[in-house]
């Protein structure tokens, strides 16, 4: 026979009653220091008092908070007049014994409470947007951001999301673009590493992420559109010597003719490498528009008339497009033979290597090769850092707009407008910084930045210096196109005439970094903190950036150079 203890204590009996929350009296509390935020105020003015406060009254009919100090100073502060309050009778009976029972109750009360996980948060807000309840009415029963409470939505489908949310390494916002890039998982880890750095990163990060996502898709639809009409996509581009995939530079007809591009291309006989390129579209119509086409002196100025004959840049778009580079795979099925330079190569093949004649085909091929792979890798880097750079661009403006929101401006930005407006002659007449200014001010246009300070008498002097700013930062980002890394201490682009004083997208970038920017890996080239070269190493690395268009291999000649190739040479001499 065994026998059992019984130990537990006797509830006592409390009953609910609705109380002022003024006329409760505080007891002492282990919490010995309170902080009210907006949030839980705003919570207090929507909802009231959810769970009942804890007191308990004396024989002489006072009520004392023993549990819920917060809900008592925030209800006082929000000014309800009535909340719930379950009231025990005082079961001490003398001081030592009333204080212990007193910190238990408070420390147990406090202590053996679990708050929500975030994962938990965001499933409980979609239950409510399920219910057909609007994102700004759920944000407003919850005292949170509407931005926060559509996060969650979208979150709450995303095993991947909803971890990283409580395992504290994002925010809701952070949380849903990682739920954009869910079946990524290269894309994941790159968001959760750029969490873990801060600053600026995850913006940098997710805007690199979707600017290589665009050309993926690309990629992929250039993929889909070959591949069912029968050709073999080549994963990588083949090497000049190489007899199973021969580029059109090294076949020849039967008369020992070149090639010609528009040569019959049979499936069976032929595959292709698909590469990213950029070209120029009809701003309306999207046609294709040759280089050739275009005035190079309008490219950075809306109000020079193009020459006759010309175009002007303000007419077109730059546009990605997937390029075909087609390989011959049975050049004998195709009725091509090879050029004497593979002839060479084929004729050998399986030999042992021996000492080769320098000014044999195979060696001028080889070296021409070679050095067209140079310029093929130096035409990837600019395209790739442009990309990074456009990419960074929407983060860095981002971050403009909110510095100009303030209502003073950030330190030393007194001294730096005072150093570029008397240093730089031409920093507010060049780029058309002025519209891009009105843009960060979020107003309409020029008239409207004059009319922020027209008033003298009203208008308050920390404010209109961060007008000044405004004018100044508009007119050194526009200085500061997706190209500036290519001039990275100078930072001149478009018109802008370099001389010794010139501001450029160095001096700007630096401003904003002590201001508190985080800036992405190009912009650090800017500055001079990594090299170019190095920057496009990692991120082909990370990304789709072998596949970009270059020379085309073998022996080639030379063109006339275009208008805009002419016009960039000029003013990178600066």
């Amino acid at each position: 026979m065994s026998t059992t203890t019984d130990n537990t204590t006797e509830q006592v009996a409390g009953s609910v009653e609705y109380i002022d929350p003024q006329v409760l009296e505080l007891e002492d509390n282990v919490r010995d220091h309170v902080e009210l935020d907006k949030d839980f105020l705003a919570s207090l003015r929507e909802l009231g008092v959810i769970v009942p406060i804890l007191a308990v009254r004396d024989a002489e009919g006072r009520t004392y908070v023993r549990e819920g100090q917060c809900r008592t100073l925030g209800a006082r502060e929000v000014g309800l007049t009535s909340v719930p309050v379950y009231v025990l009778p005082a079961g001490a009976t003398n001081d030592d014994t009333a204080t212990v029972e007193r910190i238990v109750q408070q420390m147990v009360a406090n202590e053996q409470r679990h708050g929500l996980k975030n994962s938990q948060r965001a499933r409980a807000i979609q239950q409510m947007l399920d219910t057909g309840m609007s994102a700004t009415k759920v944000a407003k029963k919850l005292s949170m951001r509407r931005e926060d409470v559509k996060a969650a939505g979208a979150v709450s489908k995303s095993t991947a999301a909803l971890d990283a949310l409580d395992g504290g390494q994002l925010d809701f916002t952070q949380a849903e673009v990682l739920a954009e890039f869910e079946d990524n998982d290269d894309a994941v880890e790159r968001l959760l590493r750029a969490a873990h750095y801060g600053g600026n990163n995850f913006e940098h990060t997710v805007s690199t992420l979707r600017s290589e996502r665009e050309v993926n898709a690309l990629i992929a639809t250039a993929e889909k559109n070959y591949t069912e009409r029968g050709y073999t996509i080549l994963p990588d581009r083949p090497r000049w010597s190489d007899l199973a995939a021969v580029s059109l530079a090294y076949l020849r007809t039967g008369d020992d003719g070149e090639v010609p591009a528009d040569v019959e291309k049979k499936p069976e006989h032929w595959a292709v490498y698909l590469a990213e390129d950029y070209a120029y579209v009809d701003a309306t119509t999207g046609e294709p528009v040759a280089d050739s086409e275009l005035d190079p002196d309008t490219e950075y100025d809306e109000d020079t008339e193009a020459a006759e004959g010309l175009r002007h840049y303000s007419t077109v778009t730059e546009k990605t497009v997937i390029v075909p580079e087609w390989y011959c795979t049975d050049y004998a099925g195709a009725g091509l033979a090879l050029s004497r330079s593979l002839q060479g190569v084929a004729s050998r093949q399986g030999a042992p290597a021996t000492e080769g004649d320098d000014d044999s085909p195979e060696a001028i091929a080889e070296r021409e090769a070679a050095q067209q792979e140079a310029e093929r890798r130096e035409r990837r880097k600019v395209l790739v850092l442009n990309r990074l750079g456009a990419a960074a661009e929407s983060v860095r403006r981002d971050y403009v707009v909110k510095l100009l929101a303030r209502k003073t401006a950030p330190k030393g930005a007194a001294t730096f407008v005072a150093h570029c407006l008397t240093r730089d002659p031409y920093i507010l007449s060049q780029n058309h910084g002025s519209s891009l200014t009105a843009e960060l001010l979020g107003v309409k246009d020029e008239r409207a930045v004059r009319a922020l300070v027209n008033e003298f008498s009203t208008n308050i002097d920390p404010r209109a210096q961060v007008i000044s700013l405004a004018v100044v930062l508009g007119a050194l980002e526009a200085r500061t196109d997706k190209s500036a890394w290519r001039n990275a201490r100078t930072g001149i682009t478009g018109t802008a005439s370099y001389i010794a004083s010139t501001v450029g997208s160095d001096a700007y970038l630096q401003f904003l970094i002590d201001s508190g920017y985080q800036p992405s890996e190009i912009e650090k080239v800017i500055v001079g903190q990594r090299t170019a070269d190095a920057v496009y190493d990692e991120a082909t690395q990370e990304s789709w950036a072998h596949r970009v268009v270059g020379p085309r291999p073998g022996p080639t000649t030379p063109t006339p150079e275009s208008p805009r190739a002419q016009h960039r040479r000029r003013t990178e001499k600066w």
